[in-house]
């Protein structure tokens, strides 16, 4: 993957980061070196490396030029970095709860979590990691002060509140770098949210003492709280398990949408139907081997939970929150292999940031990062709702893939391209599966096909050249 102008940290005083295939590779300045150093020799980093929480590091020059040098860092290459506006709300809690449990612990060690952002956690499957190992000062031991309180506030809880108050998707993180301001939040809700305990707290109060100007501990600005160690290290770790728990609530309960519920209301698929077409994909997926799958429009991720029994590393890419958010808890609770990504293909994530140079676009990810693509009863979603012609999607599918696509193919006569149509029978009526395989020329040829008892067609098309 090419990362080409690609300048995501510019703004880090204390380094920058660049990036190679195969590493982030970090440029520590000479006045953050010591520090630096000490970290990466601390028990506590090496224990969250062990769990799979912070990134791990080699030190590329440890002696070379000595105390007044750049240190050189290398970090092993997260294969598919996703962004939060890309990210169900649990996910968005699992990186709430491992930026504060990292944070408590850090406290037992003598560091102090200096940046408590979304943007400093990739997820590595369906997990989540801590990939800045700038994040970590030496704590004051008599100081019960955090500083980044309020982006926290700002950046993980704020976001999560009007998500679920008011309905503001997750994805507007990608036009908000610093999270909301609690101003942004409480203009907009009635009197009796702003009283409402999850409210009170972090948004009415910080907004009336904003308003009197006592607001300085949510802007960060807060002055050291001296008191005895201990008690210090209590009131932060209390104040970061506080937090933690008002996430939580800020998450609230799942929902249903009409994707979500697909598959368990299947009309237009008898059991042995959908059998049929399970044996024919994990046949496939056996022989093949593919090592790393995009199953685009994954639904609630039954075919990514297949490719990954198969020892697949597995991309699920699905516009659908709520299917999306089951994809993910399924990857945790059953250990698999899946890293959800919450996206249209139709309508892929921008490069966004510092002349779009900060974060980087969705397509260029996942551009010949798989061996496998799967469009299992997609691309008709993406001919009707989107208007995207044939060849088109077969291009970007030869982007995509490095050698193996399997398309599920919907007919014209099929109940959910019929509703899907929405009376447009002279626009698309008359589409034929010859029409997929004549935009395929040239492009891929058929490997294998499988004809199920309802009229729906499964290809395996072979990447040519």
């Amino acid at each position: 993957m090419s990362s080409n102008g690609l300048r995501p940290t510019f703004r880090d005083p204390a380094g920058s980061l660049s990036l190679t295939d195969d590493y982030a590779v970090r440029t520590i300045h000479p006045g953050s070196r010591a520090t630096v150093l000490s970290f990466l020799e601390s028990a506590f980093y090496r224990d969250a490396v062990a769990r799979g929480e912070m990134s791990a590091t080699t030190i590329e020059n440890p002696d070379a030029g000595g105390p007044d040098a750049p240190l050189i860092l290398k970090h092993p290459r997260i294969a598919i970095p996703t962004y939060p506006w890309e990210w169900i709300p649990s996910q968005w809690l699992a990186a709430a709860e491992l930026t504060l449990a990292l944070g408590e612990r850090a406290l037992e060690s003598g560091w102090i979590l200096k940046d408590a952002t979304p943007l400093n956690i990739l997820f590595d499957g369906p997990n989540p990691v801590l990939v800045d190992v700038l994040s970590f000062d030496p704590r004051d031991p008599s100081d019960a002060t955090w500083l980044a309180y309020g982006q926290y506030l700002r950046t993980f809880l704020l976001p999560l509140l009007a998500q679920r108050l008011l309905g503001w998707p997750l994805e507007l993180s990608q036009l908000r770098r610093d999270g909301y301001e609690a101003s942004d939040i409480y203009a907009v809700l009635s009197w009796k949210q702003r009283l409402s305990p999850s409210v009170l707290w972090p948004v009415s109060m910080p907004f009336w003492l904003e308003r009197k100007g006592q607001d300085d501990a949510a802007k960060g600005k807060a002055t050291a709280r001296r008191m005895d160690p201990e008690a210090a290290a209590h009131v932060l770790a209390r104040l970061m398990q506080s937090l933690a728990k008002r996430t939580r609530a800020a998450v609230g309960v799942s929902g249903r949408s009409e994707w979500s519920e697909y598959t368990g209301t299947l009309t237009h698929y008898t059991a042995e139907q959908a059998e049929s077409k399970r044996a024919w994909v994990e046949e496939q997926l056996a022989s093949l081997k593919p090592a790393r799958v995009l199953d685009i429009g994954a639904n609630t991720g039954d075919f990514s939970a297949l490719a990954a029994s198969h020892g697949a590393q597995v991309i699920a890419l699905e516009r659908d929150a709520t299917a999306a958010d089951q994809i993910y808890k399924r990857s945790l609770a059953q250990k698999l292999d899946v890293q959800t990504i919450h996206a249209d293909l139709s309508r892929p994530t921008p490069a966004v940031g510092w002349e779009n140079q900060e974060s980087l676009a969705l397509l260029p990810r996942l551009e010949q990062q798989f061996q496998m693509v799967m469009m299992l009863a997609v691309i008709h979603h993406i001919v009707l709702l989107e208007q995207i012609p044939l060849r088109a999607i077969v291009e970007l599918a030869a982007r995509l893939t490095r050698k193996w696509l399997i398309v599920e193919w919907v007919p014209v006569e099929d109940p959910m391209f019929q509703s899907l149509m929405r009376g447009r029978t002279e626009l698309y009526g008359h589409l034929h599966e010859r029409d997929l395989l004549a935009a395929s020329d040239g492009l891929f040829h058929v490997r294998d096909e499988h004809r199920l008892t309802n009229g729906r067609v499964l290809f395996l098309f072979e990447k040519l050249g």
